[in-house]
């Protein structure tokens, strides 16, 4: 059994490395799905705030034709109410209606005028979004070229790795023993095994109980930290 325990310390030092470069193979691609996302909601916000002012901008155009409509016909009623001045009963219903196009008019403007400044301040925030997304769009391509490079190096270090992996592979560890190393890899982040010092372990620095002490000395059997699950030794 300590050959076993020899042949896993030794594989572990593979493993350990291959686990970290697994990880950042990992990392890259999740860190430009991320990087990525939030450059898309950037420009997403860019673009609703051009079309948000757009809308705005076109039902301002709608209320000053509406407002110039009007005008219009006040022009007409005060021709009219001048060509009618000896009937009483139709100046004053001209006169109503004039009132009625005034009141009309003035809040007409006043809400285009309200639109425009909504507007401006949209297309504001619109330029200062585009100008923030051309910065974030520029660090983006930077991380991008960057990945590509870390990406080779880790891909290349990764078949390295396997490959001295694949030669320790080959010392004869039986299946069952080999199984329980690679559960506890995977479990614990790449670290299957702990040493034991004293009656704690190396990698939790929790105390095992005596007896398993005296088991992991013997090296009779594989003995796992009860604590952390990892594979003790001395």
């Amino acid at each position: 059994m300590h050959s076993v325990l020899q042949s896993l310390q030794s594989l572990q030092e593979v493993d350990r490395d291959l686990f970290k470069v697994l990880v950042e193979l990992k990392r890259l691609p999740e860190e430009e799905k991320r990087r990525k996302a939030a450059l898309d909601k950037l420009l997403a916000r860019a673009a609703e705030l051009r079309n948000e002012a757009k809308v705005l901008r076109v039902k301002s155009k709608e209320l000053d034709d509406r407002a110039t409509i009007a005008r219009q016909r006040l022009k007409k009623v005060d021709s009219e109410a001048m060509a009618s001045r000896a009937d009483q009963a139709l100046l004053a219903a001209y006169d109503h209606e004039r009132r009625t196009l005034k009141r009309d008019i003035g809040a007409t403007e006043e809400e285009g005028l309200g639109l425009l400044e909504q507007v401006d301040v949209l297309e504001k925030q619109a330029v200062e979004a585009e100008a923030k997304s051309a910065a974030e769009q520029a660090i983006f391509s930077e991380f991008q070229q960057n990945m590509v490079k870390e990406l080779a190096a880790a891909n290349a270090r990764r078949s390295e790795l396997e490959a001295r992996r694949k030669e320790r592979m080959g010392e004869g560890l039986p299946a069952d023993m080999l199984a329980l190393y690679a559960r506890v890899l995977s479990t614990r982040e790449g670290e299957a095994l702990a040493q034991l010092d004293g009656r704690t372990c190396g990698a939790c620095f929790m105390e095992v109980p005596t007896n398993m002490v005296v088991r992991v000395s013997r090296g009779a059997d594989l003995v796992q930290c009860p604590s952390c699950d990892r594979i003790l030794y001395i």
